[in-house]
């Protein structure tokens, strides 16, 4: 059974393209997880981080705890409130659903950053053109290189 809140769980994500919810790998493991948790998220789909309760995304305003950013504190806040996507599962479906996280974060992961972020040609022509469009001035001169710097160094 899951627990009622009092109030509504907001998630600030970067806004979707290309057919996606979000062009951010982050807020997309986030919205996944909430929507086979359950979780009844109100989501605000920005291009501002700045506009976030914690300057960054994915950031979740609770009326608990505040605000928090990073995925993996999110899920493990989203978990304490009784929206748990692994719930139902048997041990080895737990087991195979981390196996398929890993392979996801092993191999899937550094391919999406590869591709949006160090090959140049995408970069150039896809990646840093759309946040220059979305993002707000002077902003969109400054992040755009400060998120491939960051996924340079991932890599």
């Amino acid at each position: 059974m899951r627990k009622k809140m009092s109030a509504p769980l907001e998630l600030y994500c970067w806004k979707g393209e290309w057919g996606l919810p979000s062009v951010d790998s982050d807020c997309l493991t986030v919205l996944a997880y909430a929507k086979f948790a359950g979780a009844p998220l109100k989501v605000h789909k920005i291009a501002n981080p700045w506009r976030s309760p914690t300057g960054s995304l994915p950031a979740l305003k609770t009326s608990e705890d505040g605000s928090l950013s990073q995925p993996h504190k999110i899920i493990i806040h989203l978990r304490k409130q009784k929206y748990n996507a692994d719930y139902d599962l048997s041990a080895k479906e737990g087991a195979d659903t981390l196996a398929f996280i890993s392979l996801l974060e092993e191999k899937l992961l550094p391919a999406l950053i590869y591709a949006f972020w160090v090959d140049s040609k995408n970069y150039v022509e896809v990646t840093r053109r759309w946040y220059a469009e979305n993002i707000p001035f002077p902003l969109n001169f400054y992040l755009p290189t400060r998120m491939h710097s960051h996924a340079l160094e991932r890599g």
